[in-house]
Protein backbone atom coordinates (compact mmCIF):
# COMPACT_ATOMS: atom_id res chain seq x y z
CA UNK A 1 0.00 0.00 0.00
CA UNK A 2 1.73 3.34 -0.95
CA UNK A 3 1.70 6.47 0.97
CA UNK A 4 -0.35 8.01 -1.79
CA UNK A 5 -3.18 5.47 -1.30
CA UNK A 6 -3.01 5.42 2.51
CA UNK A 7 -3.40 9.48 2.27
CA UNK A 8 -6.07 8.81 -0.18
CA UNK A 9 -8.15 6.76 2.60
CA UNK A 10 -7.81 3.93 0.11
CA UNK A 11 -6.52 1.71 3.20
CA UNK A 12 -9.30 1.35 5.55
CA UNK A 13 -7.07 -0.32 8.73
CA UNK A 14 -4.61 2.31 8.16
CA UNK A 15 -4.17 4.46 11.72
CA UNK A 16 -6.78 2.51 13.21
CA UNK A 17 -7.10 0.60 16.70
CA UNK A 18 -8.74 -2.97 17.23
CA UNK A 19 -9.83 -2.79 21.02
CA UNK A 20 -10.30 -6.13 22.29
CA UNK A 21 -11.52 -7.05 25.68
CA UNK A 22 -9.58 -10.26 27.61
CA UNK A 23 -11.52 -12.04 29.70
CA UNK A 24 -9.01 -14.04 31.20
CA UNK A 25 -6.81 -11.04 32.04
CA UNK A 26 -9.28 -8.74 32.86
CA UNK A 27 -7.43 -6.02 30.03
CA UNK A 28 -8.31 -4.38 26.94
CA UNK A 29 -5.44 -5.32 24.71
CA UNK A 30 -5.12 -2.80 21.87
CA UNK A 31 -3.83 -3.74 18.35
CA UNK A 32 -2.53 -1.61 14.99
CA UNK A 33 -5.63 -3.03 12.80
CA UNK A 34 -3.17 -2.39 9.55
CA UNK A 35 -0.59 -4.83 11.10
CA UNK A 36 -1.39 -6.31 14.15
CA UNK A 37 1.33 -4.79 15.95
CA UNK A 38 0.89 -4.96 19.94
CA UNK A 39 0.12 -1.72 20.87
CA UNK A 40 -0.17 -1.60 24.58
CA UNK A 41 -3.23 -2.78 26.67
CA UNK A 42 -5.27 -1.13 29.66
CA UNK A 43 -6.93 -2.78 33.14
CA UNK A 44 -10.60 -2.34 32.68
CA UNK A 45 -12.08 -4.72 35.74
CA UNK A 46 -13.17 -8.31 36.24
CA UNK A 47 -13.74 -10.81 32.89
CA UNK A 48 -14.29 -7.98 30.12
CA UNK A 49 -16.43 -9.04 27.44
CA UNK A 50 -18.08 -6.91 24.93
CA UNK A 51 -17.09 -3.04 24.40
CA UNK A 52 -18.50 -0.08 22.16
CA UNK A 53 -17.49 3.33 21.45
CA UNK A 54 -19.20 6.19 22.39
CA UNK A 55 -18.56 9.76 22.12
CA UNK A 56 -14.71 9.01 21.41
CA UNK A 57 -14.08 6.72 24.38
CA UNK A 58 -14.08 2.89 24.44
CA UNK A 59 -16.70 1.28 27.07
CA UNK A 60 -16.31 -1.83 28.03
CA UNK A 61 -18.61 -4.21 29.80
CA UNK A 62 -16.88 -6.06 33.04
CA UNK A 63 -19.75 -8.56 33.90
CA UNK A 64 -17.62 -9.92 37.37
CA UNK A 65 -18.25 -6.49 38.85
CA UNK A 66 -20.73 -3.84 39.38
CA UNK A 67 -18.75 -1.36 36.58
CA UNK A 68 -18.82 -0.56 33.27
CA UNK A 69 -15.43 1.17 32.45
CA UNK A 70 -14.79 4.02 30.04
CA UNK A 71 -11.46 4.58 28.26
CA UNK A 72 -10.24 7.87 26.56
CA UNK A 73 -8.33 7.72 23.79
CA UNK A 74 -5.39 9.22 25.98
CA UNK A 75 -5.88 5.95 28.01
CA UNK A 76 -7.91 7.67 30.96
CA UNK A 77 -10.05 5.29 32.87
CA UNK A 78 -13.22 6.15 34.19
CA UNK A 79 -15.17 3.50 36.18
CA UNK A 80 -18.87 4.00 36.09
CA UNK A 81 -20.94 2.42 38.74
CA UNK A 82 -24.05 0.22 37.55
CA UNK A 83 -24.83 -0.65 41.02
CA UNK A 84 -25.37 -3.86 39.96
CA UNK A 85 -23.85 -7.02 38.91
CA UNK A 86 -22.93 -8.72 35.98
CA UNK A 87 -22.93 -5.82 32.99
CA UNK A 88 -22.97 -7.66 30.07
CA UNK A 89 -24.37 -5.83 26.28
CA UNK A 90 -24.71 -2.09 25.54
CA UNK A 91 -27.01 -0.36 23.42
CA UNK A 92 -27.65 3.27 22.59
CA UNK A 93 -31.08 5.01 22.67
CA UNK A 94 -31.84 8.99 22.62
CA UNK A 95 -28.49 9.36 23.18
CA UNK A 96 -27.92 7.04 26.43
CA UNK A 97 -25.79 3.90 26.77
CA UNK A 98 -27.88 0.87 27.99
CA UNK A 99 -26.57 -1.98 29.49
CA UNK A 100 -28.18 -5.29 30.14
CA UNK A 101 -26.85 -6.64 33.60
CA UNK A 102 -27.42 -10.32 33.84
CA UNK A 103 -26.61 -10.66 37.33
CA UNK A 104 -28.93 -7.91 38.68
CA UNK A 105 -31.66 -8.13 36.73
CA UNK A 106 -32.01 -4.53 35.71
CA UNK A 107 -30.66 -1.94 32.65
CA UNK A 108 -28.44 0.16 33.71
CA UNK A 109 -28.61 3.53 32.08
CA UNK A 110 -25.32 5.60 31.70
CA UNK A 111 -24.79 9.48 30.15
CA UNK A 112 -21.99 8.76 27.95
CA UNK A 113 -20.76 12.94 28.23
CA UNK A 114 -20.74 12.85 31.77
CA UNK A 115 -19.78 9.17 32.48
CA UNK A 116 -22.60 8.56 35.12
CA UNK A 117 -25.22 6.53 36.05
CA UNK A 118 -28.49 8.47 35.19
CA UNK A 119 -31.19 5.38 36.19
CA UNK A 120 -31.46 1.55 36.35
CA UNK A 121 -34.65 -0.25 35.20
CA UNK A 122 -35.69 -3.26 36.42
CA UNK A 123 -36.48 -5.97 33.93
CA UNK A 124 -36.84 -9.80 33.73
CA UNK A 125 -34.45 -11.58 35.18
CA UNK A 126 -31.03 -12.38 33.37
CA UNK A 127 -31.40 -9.84 30.56
CA UNK A 128 -28.84 -10.42 27.83
CA UNK A 129 -29.26 -9.37 24.16
CA UNK A 130 -30.69 -5.89 24.01
CA UNK A 131 -32.30 -3.98 20.58
CA UNK A 132 -33.52 -0.26 19.82
CA UNK A 133 -36.62 0.53 17.49
CA UNK A 134 -36.05 2.70 14.31
CA UNK A 135 -36.86 5.85 16.15
CA UNK A 136 -35.18 4.97 19.56
CA UNK A 137 -38.29 5.46 21.33
CA UNK A 138 -38.38 1.64 22.58
CA UNK A 139 -35.49 -0.65 23.81
CA UNK A 140 -36.51 -4.48 24.00
CA UNK A 141 -34.57 -6.76 26.48
CA UNK A 142 -34.61 -10.32 26.16
CA UNK A 143 -34.72 -12.25 29.92
CA UNK A 144 -33.10 -15.47 30.11
CA UNK A 145 -34.00 -17.12 33.07
CA UNK A 146 -38.23 -15.53 32.51
CA UNK A 147 -38.39 -16.12 28.59
CA UNK A 148 -39.92 -12.95 27.60
CA UNK A 149 -38.63 -9.61 26.00
CA UNK A 150 -39.06 -6.65 27.63
CA UNK A 151 -40.18 -3.75 26.40
CA UNK A 152 -38.40 -0.21 27.70
CA UNK A 153 -39.87 3.36 26.99
CA UNK A 154 -36.00 5.51 26.92
CA UNK A 155 -37.47 8.33 27.08
CA UNK A 156 -39.19 7.38 30.59
CA UNK A 157 -36.80 4.87 31.39
CA UNK A 158 -40.07 2.18 32.43
CA UNK A 159 -40.74 -1.16 31.45
CA UNK A 160 -44.23 -0.69 29.89
CA UNK A 161 -44.42 -4.41 29.36
CA UNK A 162 -43.24 -7.90 27.94
CA UNK A 163 -43.64 -9.75 24.99
CA UNK A 164 -44.53 -13.62 26.30
CA UNK A 165 -41.99 -15.79 24.03
CA UNK A 166 -43.74 -19.45 25.71
CA UNK A 167 -43.80 -21.45 28.44
CA UNK A 168 -40.58 -22.71 29.40
CA UNK A 169 -38.73 -20.62 26.99
CA UNK A 170 -35.02 -19.00 27.51
CA UNK A 171 -34.41 -15.38 25.36
CA UNK A 172 -31.09 -15.30 24.34
CA UNK A 173 -30.61 -13.23 21.01
CA UNK A 174 -33.21 -10.48 20.14
CA UNK A 175 -33.15 -8.60 16.91
CA UNK A 176 -35.31 -6.02 14.83
CA UNK A 177 -36.00 -5.43 10.87
CA UNK A 178 -34.20 -2.93 9.54
CA UNK A 179 -37.17 -1.29 8.80
CA UNK A 180 -38.73 -1.42 12.69
CA UNK A 181 -41.91 -3.26 11.89
CA UNK A 182 -40.96 -6.84 13.23
CA UNK A 183 -38.80 -7.95 16.15
CA UNK A 184 -37.62 -11.63 16.89
CA UNK A 185 -36.21 -13.73 19.59
CA UNK A 186 -34.19 -17.14 19.87
CA UNK A 187 -35.47 -19.62 22.49
CA UNK A 188 -32.56 -21.59 23.23
CA UNK A 189 -33.67 -23.67 25.21
CA UNK A 190 -36.79 -24.69 22.75
CA UNK A 191 -34.82 -24.64 19.98
CA UNK A 192 -37.09 -22.04 18.33
CA UNK A 193 -37.44 -18.59 17.07
CA UNK A 194 -40.69 -16.27 17.30
CA UNK A 195 -41.32 -13.23 15.87
CA UNK A 196 -43.64 -9.92 17.53
CA UNK A 197 -44.81 -6.69 16.73
CA UNK A 198 -43.13 -4.05 17.43
CA UNK A 199 -44.79 -0.86 18.40
CA UNK A 200 -45.78 1.84 20.86
CA UNK A 201 -48.48 -0.29 23.03
CA UNK A 202 -46.81 -3.96 22.31
CA UNK A 203 -45.95 -5.50 25.33
CA UNK A 204 -48.13 -3.03 27.30
CA UNK A 205 -50.26 -4.79 30.27
CA UNK A 206 -53.66 -5.82 28.61
CA UNK A 207 -53.28 -3.22 26.16
CA UNK A 208 -52.95 -5.08 23.19
CA UNK A 209 -53.53 -9.14 22.09
CA UNK A 210 -50.76 -11.58 22.02
CA UNK A 211 -48.28 -9.82 19.98
CA UNK A 212 -46.59 -12.74 18.51
CA UNK A 213 -47.34 -13.92 14.95
CA UNK A 214 -45.35 -16.52 14.04
CA UNK A 215 -42.34 -19.17 15.52
CA UNK A 216 -40.33 -22.15 13.45
CA UNK A 217 -38.03 -24.77 14.54
CA UNK A 218 -34.38 -23.91 14.73
CA UNK A 219 -31.30 -25.81 14.91
CA UNK A 220 -30.24 -27.08 18.82
CA UNK A 221 -28.92 -24.40 21.36
CA UNK A 222 -29.79 -21.21 19.48
CA UNK A 223 -28.13 -18.27 20.66
CA UNK A 224 -28.13 -15.24 18.14
CA UNK A 225 -29.79 -14.09 15.27
CA UNK A 226 -29.50 -12.10 12.23
CA UNK A 227 -32.34 -10.44 10.89
CA UNK A 228 -31.95 -8.19 7.09
CA UNK A 229 -35.05 -6.90 4.96
CA UNK A 230 -36.26 -10.08 3.91
CA UNK A 231 -34.21 -12.27 5.65
CA UNK A 232 -34.13 -14.03 9.28
CA UNK A 233 -30.94 -16.16 10.08
CA UNK A 234 -30.53 -18.71 13.00
CA UNK A 235 -27.58 -20.77 13.57
CA UNK A 236 -28.00 -23.28 15.72
CA UNK A 237 -24.72 -24.57 17.49
CA UNK A 238 -25.69 -27.81 18.64
CA UNK A 239 -26.21 -29.44 14.91
CA UNK A 240 -24.08 -27.61 12.91
CA UNK A 241 -26.83 -25.77 10.75
CA UNK A 242 -27.99 -22.37 9.82
CA UNK A 243 -31.94 -21.64 9.27
CA UNK A 244 -32.49 -18.94 7.15
CA UNK A 245 -36.21 -18.26 7.21
CA UNK A 246 -38.04 -14.81 5.25
CA UNK A 247 -39.60 -12.08 7.28
CA UNK A 248 -42.56 -14.09 8.42
CA UNK A 249 -40.30 -17.13 9.19
CA UNK A 250 -41.28 -19.31 6.14
CA UNK A 251 -38.75 -22.11 6.08
CA UNK A 252 -36.54 -20.71 2.93
CA UNK A 253 -33.40 -23.16 3.82
CA UNK A 254 -31.55 -24.76 5.92
CA UNK A 255 -27.29 -24.73 5.63
CA UNK A 256 -25.96 -28.20 6.78
CA UNK A 257 -21.77 -28.94 7.81
CA UNK A 258 -21.04 -26.15 9.86
CA UNK A 259 -19.32 -27.64 13.35
CA UNK A 260 -20.58 -25.08 15.99
CA UNK A 261 -21.83 -21.97 14.08
CA UNK A 262 -21.90 -19.00 16.20
CA UNK A 263 -22.89 -15.75 13.86
CA UNK A 264 -23.24 -14.99 10.68
CA UNK A 265 -21.94 -12.02 9.28
CA UNK A 266 -22.68 -10.14 5.81
CA UNK A 267 -18.85 -9.21 4.14
CA UNK A 268 -18.24 -8.22 0.42
CA UNK A 269 -22.32 -8.81 -0.60
CA UNK A 270 -22.01 -12.41 0.73
CA UNK A 271 -23.22 -14.33 4.25
CA UNK A 272 -20.08 -15.46 6.12
CA UNK A 273 -20.63 -18.06 9.04
CA UNK A 274 -18.35 -17.94 11.97
CA UNK A 275 -17.76 -21.29 13.08
CA UNK A 276 -16.24 -21.71 16.85
CA UNK A 277 -15.08 -25.71 16.19
CA UNK A 278 -13.57 -25.05 13.18
CA UNK A 279 -10.72 -22.88 11.95
CA UNK A 280 -12.52 -21.50 9.05
CA UNK A 281 -15.06 -18.73 7.57
CA UNK A 282 -17.50 -20.62 5.13
CA UNK A 283 -20.37 -18.56 3.06
CA UNK A 284 -23.84 -19.70 2.85
CA UNK A 285 -22.88 -20.25 -1.00
CA UNK A 286 -19.66 -22.58 0.05
CA UNK A 287 -16.98 -20.52 -0.38
CA UNK A 288 -14.06 -21.28 2.36
CA UNK A 289 -11.65 -19.17 4.16
CA UNK A 290 -9.01 -20.76 6.38
CA UNK A 291 -8.22 -18.79 9.41
CA UNK A 292 -5.65 -19.61 12.08
CA UNK A 293 -8.17 -21.11 14.33
CA UNK A 294 -11.57 -21.29 15.38
CA UNK A 295 -13.02 -18.01 16.11
CA UNK A 296 -16.20 -17.14 18.78
CA UNK A 297 -16.49 -13.25 18.04
CA UNK A 298 -16.07 -11.11 15.08
CA UNK A 299 -16.38 -7.59 14.08
CA UNK A 300 -16.48 -6.38 10.05
CA UNK A 301 -13.75 -3.90 9.94
CA UNK A 302 -14.59 -2.57 5.74
CA UNK A 303 -13.26 -3.31 3.12
CA UNK A 304 -14.02 -7.39 3.01
CA UNK A 305 -12.17 -8.24 6.12
CA UNK A 306 -12.80 -9.22 9.69
CA UNK A 307 -11.37 -9.12 13.11
CA UNK A 308 -11.56 -12.71 14.44
CA UNK A 309 -11.26 -13.09 18.39
CA UNK A 310 -9.74 -16.62 18.68
CA UNK A 311 -10.96 -16.88 22.78
CA UNK A 312 -9.70 -20.77 23.27
CA UNK A 313 -6.62 -20.11 21.39
CA UNK A 314 -5.62 -16.56 22.67
CA UNK A 315 -5.18 -15.03 19.28
CA UNK A 316 -7.00 -12.14 17.62
CA UNK A 317 -6.58 -12.14 13.76
CA UNK A 318 -7.43 -9.71 10.54
CA UNK A 319 -8.75 -11.90 7.68
CA UNK A 320 -9.69 -10.85 4.40
CA UNK A 321 -12.36 -13.16 2.63
CA UNK A 322 -10.85 -12.92 -0.57
CA UNK A 323 -7.15 -12.91 0.81
CA UNK A 324 -7.40 -15.10 3.55
CA UNK A 325 -5.59 -14.02 7.07
CA UNK A 326 -3.90 -10.88 6.71
CA UNK A 327 -1.94 -11.22 10.59
CA UNK A 328 -2.43 -12.88 13.80
CA UNK A 329 -1.24 -12.21 17.02
CA UNK A 330 -1.09 -13.34 20.63
CA UNK A 331 -3.54 -12.02 23.03
CA UNK A 332 -3.75 -11.85 26.53
CA UNK A 333 -6.34 -14.60 27.70
CA UNK A 334 -10.09 -15.39 26.57
CA UNK A 335 -9.90 -12.17 23.83
CA UNK A 336 -13.88 -11.41 23.53
CA UNK A 337 -16.24 -9.07 21.77
CA UNK A 338 -13.91 -6.27 19.56
CA UNK A 339 -14.57 -2.60 18.59
CA UNK A 340 -12.11 -0.51 16.12
CA UNK A 341 -11.38 3.04 16.98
Amino acid sequence: MTAEKRQNGDDQTADRVLAVPCEGDDLLALFALDTGDRLGEVPVGSHPVHATTCRGRTVVATMGERTVTAVDPSGEVTRIETGVLGPSHFAAANGELYVSCSAGDALAVVDPNALTLVDRVAVGAEPHELAVATGGDRLYSGSRREGVVDVVDTETHERIGAVDAGPDARVQGVALSPDGDRGYAVDQRGARVVAFEVGGDVGRDAASADPIYGEAAVGADPYDLVATEDRVFVPGRGDGVVHEFDRDLEPIAVHEGFSRPVDLLEIAGERWVLDADAARLRSLDGAVVETPAPGLVATPVGGGRLAVSHYDDDRVSLVDVDGGTVWSADAPAYPFGSVVV
